[in-house]
């Protein structure tokens, strides 16, 4: 305590930072870490059961978002001023592009969209349990792979410069929801931990300055125990307290959107 009271200020406020911002990422994390849902669109829609529908229920883009998936497996995406479906996904083995040279390693499925054709094609798992897998139109080409732009204005716009709509679902979403996602939830611990040790090794600098310092000089001059830190020497601690907090904070805010 006694060690605190001679800091300079501007120690003492680096100090208060990092201990602020480890109470307030870990209560952070602890709550984004127990929303457990489905991921979509870098959001996390956590589910419920009601009347043997599951739904899933959360933010997209700033909007409320609600994804019904009736006990026939028909799907609705619901939002505050815009609504996609039912879509219905159909097995059908004919669905398959026999051009495809992986056509055996694929499962043909048709997707309906309020009865007409949404999607028509093979699908091939990619490998481990939670990747996506790939899409293939009937005539064989990868499907969902697109190139895009923003424009001036703000908006997302595709090659032949239609706007593209950033709520609507896409076949792989509709077969992962059709056929069970796995739940997963946002914040990655592993940043952190990374972030409480850059502060932890912040903090002892700051509180063990001089000793630091007095212990590096000793492999270089004798009687290291008197010497004085220069005033660059004092600038470069200042910059490096100020990076660590930097650092710490961008940690923090990353592993949250993990």
């Amino acid at each position: 305590m006694e060690r605190i009271k001679k800091l300079n200020l501007y120690q003492k406020v680096i100090l208060l930072l990092l201990a602020a911002m480890q109470v307030a990422f870990t209560i952070a994390y602890s709550i984004v870490t127990s929303r457990v849902g489905y991921a979509y669109k870098k959001a996390i829609l956590v589910p419920n059961t009601e009347n043997g529908s599951t739904i899933y229920t959360g933010r997209v883009h700033g909007e409320k978002a609600t994804v019904t998936v009736s006990p026939d497996k028909a799907i609705t995406f619901s939002y505050e001023e815009k609504s996609y479906g039912p879509y219905t996904v159909l097995e059908d083995p004919s669905a398959v592009p026999d051009k495809q040279e992986w056509a055996d390693l694929m499962t043909g499925v048709e997707i309906l969209e309020k009865g007409k054709e949404f999607f028509r094609g093979g699908v091939m798992e990619s490998g481990g349990p939670s990747s996506e897998p790939l899409l293939f139109d009937e005539n064989g080409d990868l499907h969902g792979f697109t190139i895009s732009y923003t424009g001036s204005d703000g908006i997302e716009r595709d090659m032949d410069g239609n706007p593209i709509d950033e709520l609507a679902p896409s076949a792989t979403d509709i077969l992962q929801l059709a056929n069970g996602p796995e739940l997963t939830s946002k914040g990655n611990w592993g940043m952190w931990f990374l972030s409480v040790f850059v502060s932890i090794f912040a903090a002892v600098d700051i509180l063990y300055a001089d000793e630091l310092f007095r212990w590096s000089m000793s492999f270089r001059i004798r009687s290291a125990d008197t010497a004085e830190p220069s005033d660059w020497e004092i600038a470069i601690r200042h910059i490096g307290w100020t990076l660590f907090s930097v650092i710490a904070l961008a940690g923090y805010i990353a592993g949250l959107t993990l």
